[in-house]
């Protein structure tokens, strides 16, 4: 459920918070028990949004989450599919090399796409983006930019054939991969902080 409150007959709806786990669901709507953890009605609590309409519209788009999605997957593929290519060089050689030169390209435009919607997604979020914690992110981001970059230029720049090329595609990837799951670790956190106003 969405964490604005939602308009019923032209008025904003009381908003409950379950005690418990903190789902949000509007007064009318609760019954007695709550739809997400199963404790009793009692355990909710009158809520109200300490977040502006405006701010609150602009996260409810999900742009940065989404996103981010694209990194991992494209990451998380790139890497499976150059440990294939290595372990098994002449199975479907062609294909798959070409594929993975597909992933292995696209790979920074999707990583420098999930870095300027976390800078926006931050800005919103906190007001600003030099919090301790987002600026540990734009580290990581960085590392996972830079592995991601490195990657793609080996994959085009030499053959991808020759082993050495796989190798460290494969080393590229998998730091890669390991950035991708430290900025999850560390947005995980992030993902209900809002600064209030």
């Amino acid at each position: 459920m969405p964490v604005r409150a939602v308009e019923e007959a032209g008025i904003m709806a009381e908003m409950m918070r379950c005690r418990s786990c903190g789902y949000l669901i509007p007064a009318g709507k609760l019954g007695d028990a709550c739809p997400a953890c199963g404790v009793p009605r009692k355990m909710f609590e009158a809520w109200s949004d300490p977040v502006s309409e405006k701010r609150r519209q602009l996260l409810g788009f999900d742009i940065h989450p989404i996103i981010v999605h694209f990194s991992i997957s494209f990451s998380t593929s790139a890497f499976l599919l150059a440990l294939f290519v290595l372990v098994f060089p002449q199975v479907f050689r062609q294909t798959a090399t070409g594929i993975l030169r597909g992933f292995v390209g696209s790979l920074p435009v999707f990583v420098l796409g999930s870095f300027v919607s976390g800078l926006f997604d931050g800005k919103i979020r906190f007001r600003r983006t030099t919090t301790p914690l987002l600026s540990r992110k734009k580290l990581l981001a960085l590392g996972f930019f830079v592995t991601s970059t490195a990657a793609a230029v080996l994959t085009f720049a030499v053959s991808p054939f020759e082993t050495w090329v796989r190798v460290v595609d494969v080393v590229l990837l998998f730091c890669g991969v390991a950035f991708a799951v430290a900025l999850g670790r560390l947005g995980r956190g992030l993902l209900h902080a809002l600064f209030p106003g």
